[in-house]
């Protein structure tokens, strides 16, 4: 996600959505009486039984927002208060469809506080992600990518003659030497970016056979992801992005360490150890006394229409933070994430147990 532009005086934002994770987090904040301006279409009448679609910028209050999961997109339903007049009726009902690729304005009458845009501050925080390594290989060709959050750097390209006509022995004495030249150069941009992740892909079999060849000879242990691209060129390259594999690396990283941070909530819970709790009273009253190290919160909840309950969150997270605490949104869209809204949608693992006294 990108933030083109924050005022808070004004309480409107307009953002960039770049992921499918960018448009779970608008989900999460985008609240009924919000106005929301963007692109839309909206078929119009022409003249007896025939219609047509027309695009359109309309701005409608916010009565309803849903989350299409299968069909990645959001769904928000309101009433139009803004848009050509000619063509639509002030006040009647529109639905946006908000995809990834899109750019929308979003206005609060109530005003922004920074604890409410935190989410959307954690979504960008994603996109600004460490670097990712891009392998686009296949027989005796490999293109070698950097990818950034500001964007592709093509770094080397690998060439080695291997013919499957030479014999058995030949044919795989080459082809071991293009995969310890194609590892070479991957080392050394490990030494450079310490990237998250290492994605190859390619046509045929050629990628599987690299992965299994890696083995230990890497740096450092990365996560390794194979794709299907059409070639070992810059072009496929540039098709793994296409795909969104990327995207997914950054995914699998983000839902590993929250998955990991439920587990060891969990895993303090168990052993009695008074070094975490969870729901709102007990969690906020760990918060208030500074004894909070990580404060999870679902997204879910932040959805909440308990304007009570919210602000309380709210509070709380500029609370943890004030007490240099780390703020941990949990998504609901992977099972850790369901399950953790078992825990009231709200828990944190603390600096150090908590005594007898410490709180009531």
């Amino acid at each position: 996600m990108k933030i083109v532009e924050i005022d808070h005086k004004e309480g409107k934002i307009i953002v960039h959505i770049d992921t499918f994770d960018d448009l779970y987090a608008l989900y999460s904040f985008i609240r009924v009486g919000d106005l929301v301006t963007a692109k839309t279409t909206r078929r119009l009448k022409l003249r007896e039984g025939e219609s047509s679609r027309k695009t359109m910028i309309l701005t409608i209050e916010v009565e309803k927002v849903s989350f299409q999961e299968f069909a990645e997109r959001l769904r928000i339903t309101g009433i139009i208060r803004e848009g050509p007049e000619r063509f639509v009726s002030i006040g009647s009902y529109h639905t946006i469809n908000v995809n990834v690729g899109d750019t929308i304005t979003i206005v609060r009458p109530s005003g922004l506080s920074e604890e409410e845009l935190e989410p959307l501050k954690d979504a960008v925080s994603l996109s600004e992600h460490k670097p990712i390594i891009l392998v686009a290989i296949e027989e005796g060709e490999a293109t070698v990518g950097i990818l950034t959050s500001y964007g592709l750097k093509v770094y080397a390209t690998v060439r080695k003659n291997v013919y499957a006509k030479d014999t058995p022995k030949e044919y795989d004495s080459l082809l071991k030497s293009f995969f310890a030249d194609l590892i070479s150069v991957i080392n050394e941009l490990i030494s450079q970016y310490d990237p998250i992740a290492i994605i190859i892909g390619g046509p045929g079999f050629t990628k599987e056979h690299f992965q299994e060849y890696l083995g230990d000879r890497l740096n450092k242990e990365i996560p390794i992801i194979v794709d299907n691209v059409t070639s070992g060129t810059v072009a496929g390259l540039y098709e793994l992005i296409r795909r969104g594999t990327p995207s997914k690396a950054i995914e699998e990283q983000r839902v590993a360490k929250e998955a990991m941070l439920i587990e060891d909530l969990i895993a303090h819970l168990s052993k009695k150890d008074n070094l975490a709790v969870y729901g709102l009273k007990e969690t906020e009253e760990a918060v208030n006394y500074g004894l909070v190290k990580i404060l999870l919160i679902s997204m879910d909840l932040i959805r909440t229409s308990d304007i009570e309950t919210r602000e309380r969150i709210f509070n709380m997270i500029k609370t943890a933070k004030a007490y240099r605490g780390e703020i941990i949104f949990i998504s609901s869209l992977h099972p850790m994430g369901k399950q953790f809204k078992a825990f009231g949608g709200i828990a944190a693992i603390l600096r150090y147990p908590i005594r007898k006294g410490d709180i009531s």
